[in-house]
């Protein structure tokens, strides 16, 4: 006589133990391929393209404040040239 719940059971069981066992080589498999040289490349990469940016940024930034000083002198200067004729 079979039992079906039995069945059940032991297919939960092998699920469960062959979920944990994947999980374990995967996570294993995965912090292997992180401390590789590529990986650090690639993260070493990704941090200087967003410290250049920033730059890029800063840098624009003290362009329009240098445009700005300027147009104010340029407009200083002119006023100082028409009053002085």
């Amino acid at each position: 006589m079979e039992n079906p719940s039995f069945y059940l059971w032991i297919g939960l069981a092998l699920g469960a133990v062959v979920g944990a066992g994947a999980a374990f080589f995967y996570a294993r498999i995965r912090g292997f391929f992180a401390k590789s040289e590529v990986s650090q490349l690639r993260q070493e990469n990704r941090t200087l393209k967003q410290r250049l940016e920033k730059k890029d940024k800063h840098i624009q930034e003290m362009m329009y404040h240098t445009e700005k000083i300027a147009a104010g002198l340029a407009e200083q200067n002119n006023g100082r040239s028409n009053h002085g004729s």
